[in-house]
């Protein structure tokens, strides 16, 4: 299966109070899911990029990497010099259906048709 027909499951909003199940008896809502693993990266993975910059003589890491973000200059391509702005690491969910979505034939032809009936409808009572 290729991977560009994941899609990424927006965990914030949409999707915040939806429940995942694993083959596993495991079910949880996905912003559990999403705690969880912020917390993981936080309590591993940060411990991790620590240790590595500061042997590269950087600053220290903390919780701000996956929240607020960390003061930061990028010099990017594009000749435009440096720019300062905040960096934060995002983490996120995507999800691949085993079976792709039927799209309607055609949501206006649907839609028109609908709405073709209610006008019939209303015509008649009148």
């Amino acid at each position: 299966m290729p991977d560009n027909n994941f899609q990424s499951i927006d965990c914030e909003k949409k999707h915040k109070d939806s429940v995942i199940s694993f083959e596993t008896p495991l079910m949880l809502k996905i912003d559990e899911l999403m705690t969880t693993l912020k917390h993981v990266i936080s309590n591993t993975t940060l411990s991790n990029l620590q240790n590595s910059l500061k042997h590269r003589g950087l600053f220290p890491v903390n919780n701000a990497w996956l929240t607020k973000g960390i003061e930061c200059e990028i010099l990017g391509t594009d000749g435009k010099g440096w720019k300062k702005g905040k960096v934060r690491i995002k983490v996120s969910l995507e999800f691949c259906p085993d079976e792709p979505e039927i799209e309607a034939i055609s949501e206006n032809t649907t839609s028109e048709s609908s709405l073709d009936d209610i006008r019939r409808k209303l015509n008649q009572v009148n």
